[in-house]
């Protein structure tokens, strides 16, 4: 369970990134949605699933931003501290 911290990060990010709208992709066969904000990508078997999950993968990706596991390739400059980074 995420600390409270990392539940406002999630809600920051969510912010920036707006309404999730997943789109099919034919190559995959699978529903996806990513947002040029954060290095994260859902895939899902419907639109709807993708829209449930993928605020988890956010949560997640800001955890291990916030202890220091991601590759500096990863890193992007959004708000907040699962985003926002010293240029």
């Amino acid at each position: 369970m995420a600390t409270k911290e990392i539940k406002n990060q999630v809600e920051i990010a969510l912010a920036e990134v707006g309404k999730i709208k997943p789109w099919f992709d034919n190559e995959f066969n699978a529903w996806i949605f990513s947002n040029d904000l954060y290095p994260v990508i859902c895939e899902g078997k419907s639109a709807k699933e993708v829209i449930k999950k993928y605020p988890k993968y956010i949560e997640v990706f800001i955890e291990h931003r916030m202890e220091g596991r991601l590759d500096s390739i990863n890193e992007k400059k959004t708000k907040g501290k699962g985003g926002a980074r010293l240029s």
